[in-house]
C-alpha cells in the first residue's frame, strides 16, 4: 500500500524507492534503538520506514541542509497508510558538522549513500554517540581517504577505504557486519553495520587497607 501511495504521488523515481526499501529490509532486525539518525537524508524515506514499521523507534531524526519537497510527498503517502508516522519525524535543516547538536546518547546512525568523506563523518557521530550504525556507502575518495596505499593497490579502493573503516569502528569497541543489497539496485551496494559492543570497566580494585587498631 506504501508503495502504491507513492507511486500515486510521484514522490520519487523508483530507483530511488527500491534501493531505500532494500537497504531498510537489510539493516532493519540490526538497529535496535529507540531513537534513529538518517544523515544526509535527502527525501529521507529510509527513516520514514523505520518510524513507520518499527514499533520501538520513538524518534527519527531526518538531517541535511536542505529540506527536499519529496520529502513531503512521501511523508503525506506515509500518513496515508500508517497515521502514526509524523509524530515521531523531525526534520533537521543543518550541516552534518552539527548532527550532533540534534542527537542524543545511544541514537542509532543511517548514512545512505553519503557521499565519500561524509560517510566517514557518519561513523564519527556514531561512536561519539555510541549508537549502531549502517551505512551504504557511495562515491570514495580514492585518493583523499587515508586508507593505506597498499591496501587500495592490491585490494582496490573501494574496498580498502571500507576496510580501513571497518578497523576503525572495530577500534572503538564495535562489532562489524558487512552486507550487500543487490547489485541490479545498485552497484555500490556493500552495506556496512557497526554495533557498539558493552564497555568493561577495567579500573582496578581500591585495595582495602587495614586500620592501624587491627
Amino acid at each position: 500500500m506504501f508503495a502504491r501511495e507513492l507511486c500515486e504521488r510521484q514522490a520519487l523515481p523508483f530507483k530511488e524507492v527500491l534501493e531505500s526499501f532494500e537497504f531498510f529490509a537489510c539493516v532493519r532486525n540490526r538497529i535496535r534503538s529507540k531513537s534513529i539518525a538518517d544523515l544526509c537524508c535527502g527525501h529521507g524515506l529510509v527513516g520514514i520506514l523505520f518510524a513507520m514499521f518499527d514499533r520501538d523507534v520513538e524518534d527519527v531524526c531526518l538531517l541535511d541542509k536542505v529540506r527536499p519537497p519529496s520529502f513531503d510527498l512521501i511523508l503525506a503517502a506515509a500518513q496515508a497508510v500508517a497515521p502514526w508516522t509524523e509524530a515521531k519525524i523531525r526534520y533537521v535543516e543543518a550541516p552534518l558538522k552539527r548532527a550532533l547538536d540534534h542527537l542524543d546518547a545511544g541514537t542509532a546512525i543511517l548514512g545512505v549513500h553519503a557521499c565519500g568523506a561524509k560517510t566517514d563523518q557518519c561513523i564519527a557521530h556514531a561512536i561519539s554517540l555510541r549508537g549502531t550504525v549502517a551505512l551504504l556507502p557511495c562515491c570514495r575518495q580514492h585518493r583523499l581517504h587515508p586508507a593505506p596505499e597498499c591496501l587500495k593497490n592490491v585490494l582496490g579502493a573501494d574496498v580498502a577505504i571500507d576496510v580501513d573503516r571497518t578497523y576503525r569502528m572495530h577500534a572503538a569497541g564495535y562489532r562489524v557486519r558487512w552486507d550487500y543489497i543487490s547489485p541490479s539496485i545498485t552497484e555500490m551496494n556493500r552495506v556496512l553495520i557497526g554495533r557498539p559492543q558493552p564497555q568493561i570497566d577495567t579500573t582496578p580494585d581500591t585495595p582495602v587497607v587495614a586500620s592501624a587498631s587491627q
